[in-house]
């Protein structure tokens, strides 16, 4: 299906009266901001806030909360597969799942009340993922006490709960969760992050991983893993630190300085799906109230880093800072907040956090909810300190009265418009949920790029991708549940590509380490699908490559990509050309013939004169009577009774006597050909 193209968001920013606190209860009157915030590189990044405009009306419970703990989640999912992000988001009061349909152009219509989610009464975060192999996203949602609830996506924004045939309805105090194929055989297995003891009935109840066994049930293998953790669980992250091939997991967890636990955030390596916990001397096993954990290569070096929220207390060897761990490429992390000039005054606490390329400067920015404050919006221009612009960039957030101590806990990414600005969702208390529509101007260029997995999981939840783009070098992956707090950012991959024209050469891994695939000179300004190699030439997607393929070159050849026939750029140079064909015609069964022998296969000759296979067998028509010479060398032999028995009951290029099956009929055929 060929993406269509949206309007772009042409709104302009209102007028922006904002307030901000140093610490719960002690109001300090209101911050005007006036100014755009220019990046470092020049660009003006503002903000429009419009979720009631665009249809988003969500109104989230007031402060203090009438249940669960400290924030739930919101994000992003396209969950009817139309190529644009709905939105999923969690806190009204009355416990309803909001399920919001985008219907194009980055505008809502409600599907909550037909969407076969009942009020959850304790809801917490949720993560998205297709976890039966079926194409069609499925949620799964954590809460408090009240039991793990999988729900199955059965298209048009309709679910079922599938949680007690699933085997996941665990009961502890259930906070983030997040998606991943941790043992490679590419079923995706799911984490889920408890918080011991936060609630009545949750004490000793441990973190959970959930193995896929692919048949739609599930094992917990948290103890033969040894990530059972019994602590203070807000969120986790698979993420490939080493860049192996396969999936690591970090775990945020709250009070780690604290009794009676005393235990940090961890880190466990994936050795072949055996996770290996390398927490003790790694940097990353910092004690503290950790919250949220943003990830992604924030200082450009190759490997993803880590961001964690905190409290903003000034005792303790991390009180007082919000952790940024740079991954220094052998398995340990580097602290460098004060460094990168993160921070909070005293009295505020970090929640929610998630790195995105605010202004497609080709490096991450971060945006950081804020408990007591106002949310913050770090500008990365490459070198540190970072911008702090929120206020004058306008997603500061609800605070001040009447809507409560500054209450805002999660934030979720995607470019709902199609314009490629990355906007933001955020769960405020106090009112209705925010979107804040990125009306920048003067930004980078970009490219944006939906990748397409292998079954089961088929959107490359796990997949690694490095784009060069002139002096850049960007490492991103496609993440479940991961780059946030109990939410979901979209599964599109965002390239801000600064003043550069196109992604030079992108190199895509696929999860588990392989395939692997190159593509170059990939142009700007588009949302581009990017298919794996067992996927290529199959323009209709019936999982055949074959005749029915080729006439898709007819409207390409000649163009560069066009979005829509990704797959027919079999030699991923971004163009049409008689080079793909030829790699066409080898992936055809038989490969590619020249049954003429003139030097050229037959694919191209057709391709160049259609008048010489009337008949569209993909053959020459001139080689018509030599039709059991399957491999167009002139004689019927072996090699030619090898393709057929190669092909015996399929459709293949040995159905001689076309009657769609490779039979009996076709062999009798062939022997009374043989030369």
């Amino acid at each position: 299906m060929i993406p269509r193209r949206i309007e772009r968001n042409k709104s302009a920013a209102p007028s922006i009266v904002r307030s901000a606190a140093l610490r719960a209860g002690v109001w300090v009157g209101l911050l005007t901001g006036l100014l755009a915030a220019p990046s470092a590189s020049g660009q003006v990044v503002t903000f429009s806030e419009q979720a009631i405009a665009r249809g988003l009306n969500y109104q989230m419970m007031n402060w203090p909360s009438s249940f669960g703990y400290l924030g739930w989640g919101c994000g992003f999912a396209d969950l009817d597969g139309d190529g644009d992000p709905d939105i999923i988001v969690l806190g009204r009061a009355d416990g309803t799942v909001g399920i919001f349909e985008n219907v194009g152009g980055g505008h809502f219509v409600d599907r909550s009340a037909t969407s076969g989610i009942p009020v959850l009464p304790q809801n917490s975060g949720f993560a998205v993922a297709d976890f039966d192999g079926d194409g069609v996203l499925d949620i799964n949602f954590t809460q408090l006490a009240a039991g793990n609830r999988l729900f199955r996506g059965l298209g048009d924004f309709t679910f079922e709960d599938v949680t007690a045939f699933a085997g996941v309805g665990d009961t502890g105090a259930g906070k983030g969760c997040t998606w991943g194929d941790f043992d490679g055989d590419g079923w995706l297995d799911l984490f889920i992050a408890n918080y011991d003891g936060i609630v009545p009935n949750t004490a000793g109840k441990p973190d959970r991983l959930y193995r896929n066994l692919g048949d739609g049930t599930f094992v917990d293998v948290a103890p033969q893993q040894g990530v059972n953790a019994s602590g203070y669980g807000f969120q986790a992250a698979w993420v490939d630190i080493d860049l192996d091939g396969d999936l690591d997991l970090y775990l945020s967890q709250d009070r780690g300085h604290l009794a009676p636990l005393f235990q940090g955030n961890r880190l466990w390596r994936n050795d072949n799906g055996t996770l290996v916990e390398i927490s003790a001397g790694s940097g990353a096993n910092l004690q503290f109230f950790s919250m949220g954990i943003a990830v992604g290569d924030w200082d450009g070096n190759g490997y993803p880093d880590f961001f964690c929220t905190n409290i903003a207390a000034n005792s303790g060897p991390v009180m007082g800072k919000q952790p940024l761990l740079l991954n220094q490429g052998d398995n340990t992390f580097v602290e460098a907040s004060q460094l990168w000039g993160i921070g909070l005054p005293t009295g505020q606490t970090g929640w929610g956090a998630v790195f995105f390329d605010v202004d497609n400067n080709g490096w991450l920015d971060l945006y950081m909810n804020v408990q007591f404050g106002a949310n913050r919006l770090y500008l990365n221009s490459g070198t540190p300190p970072a911008t702090e612009v929120g206020i004058s960039a306008g997603v500061i957030g609800l605070t001040g009265p009447p809507n409560g101590p500054f209450a805002s806990f999660c934030a979720a990414i995607a470019d709902v418009d199609g314009d490629g600005r990355l906007d933001i969702l955020a769960n405020d208390l106090g009112g209705n949920v925010r979107l804040y529509m990125n009306t920048s101007s003067g930004l980078g260029n970009w490219a944006r790029l939906r990748v397409v997995g292998e079954h089961p999981n088929h959107h490359a939840i796990g997949a690694r991708l490095v784009a060069s783009a002139g002096p850049l070098s960007m490492l991103r992956e496609v993440q479940a549940g991961t780059n946030g707090y109990a939410g979901q950012n979209e599964l599109v991959v965002h390239y801000g590509l600064a003043g550069q024209t196109q992604i030079d050469e992108l190199v895509v891994h696929w999860p588990g380490g392989s395939p692997v695939r190159t593509v170059n000179n990939l142009p700007a300004g588009s949302l581009w699908t990017i298919y794996p190699p067992s996927a290529l030439g199959d323009f209709d997607g019936d999982g055949l490559v074959d005749m029915g393929d080729f006439q898709a070159f007819f409207l390409c050849v000649g163009e560069s990509l066009i979005p829509g026939f990704e797959m027919m750029d079999l030699d991923g140079d971004s163009f049409f050309d008689l080079a793909d064909i030829e790699a066409f015609a080898a992936l055809l069964p038989g490969g590619a013939v020249d049954c003429d022998g003139d030097g050229t296969i037959d694919l191209v000759q057709i391709f160049l004169d259609p008048a010489l296979d009337l008949d569209g067998d993909g053959q020459l028509d001139a080689c018509a009577g030599n039709r059991a010479d399957l491999d167009g060398n002139g004689v019927v032999n072996g090699a030619d009774l090898g393709i057929l028995l190669g092909g015996w009951g399929t459709a293949g290029p040995g159905d001689l006597d076309g009657n769609g099956v490779v039979d009996g009929a076709d062999l009798g055929i062939l022997l009374g050909a043989w030369s």
